[in-house]
């Protein structure tokens, strides 16, 4: 029975593009909200798309109302320009939406981080994700999933130049032993991980890597 209303963010991306219509052919979900600062381009009739100032998360009054949550957003340090920009995308917008959904009464978040995030980490990409995925976990919600991908496969709509390059090299790397968790993964991969592990009922906190992923 249709009955759960799912919530997304990042729906434009690799990741939130294919999880968007999961979610939309899921008999779990009855409505999906895609929170969006320009249209999609897809129609549908559980899909509900909400422009919003990713800006001024913290300020809305109305933020809807959802069951699960899933935040799949995301920037690369060209793209965004600064260290401060890339913040504001890939901690604040995360942080704010988290906070802003469990205020509205949602009970589960699912975020994509990345492999090797560490608040701790020397490398400034690793550790915004780390501080991410510590500062949602202490938030009071039923259950939080954090998915941590290796390297993602998959076709963008934009250029990331360096990201192409890295998976043509990975093609040549033996991938065994101890480097095998750091095997490229595809992006619908990460995304059927997902759905399987929102069929789940679970209660705290849980972390899924690549290898993890591959194996659901």
């Amino acid at each position: 029975m249709d009955s759960k209303t799912a919530i997304i963010a990042g729906a434009s991306g690799l990741i939130g593009r294919s999880l968007t219509q999961n979610l939309l052919q899921s008999k779990s979900y009855g409505q999906v909200i895609a929170l969006v600062r320009k249209p999609l381009g897809i129609r549908h009739e559980k899909l509900k798309e909400l422009t919003v100032d990713f800006d001024k998360l913290s300020e809305m009054t109305d933020f809807p109302k959802g069951d699960d949550v899933f935040c799949c957003l995301g920037t690369t340090m060209k793209k965004a320009g600064s260290k401060e920009a890339f913040y504001k995308v890939d901690f604040t917008y995360g942080y704010e939406l988290a906070k802003a959904a469990l205020n509205a009464g949602a009970d589960r978040f699912f975020l994509v981080s990345a492999m090797g995030s560490n608040k701790n980490s020397r490398f400034f990409y690793n550790r915004v994700k780390g501080e991410l995925e510590d500062k949602v976990s202490f938030l009071n919600y039923r259950t939080i999933y954090i998915f941590k991908p290796s390297l993602i496969r998959g076709v963008r709509e934009e250029r990331r130049p360096g990201e192409k390059f890295a998976q043509f090299i990975t093609k040549f790397i033996p991938f065994i032993g101890p480097w095998k968790k750091y095997r490229p993964i595809h992006a619908d991969k990460i995304v059927d991980a997902m759905m399987k592990v929102a069929r789940q009922e679970d209660k705290g906190c849980y972390f899924y890597e690549s290898e993890i992923m591959r194996k659901m």
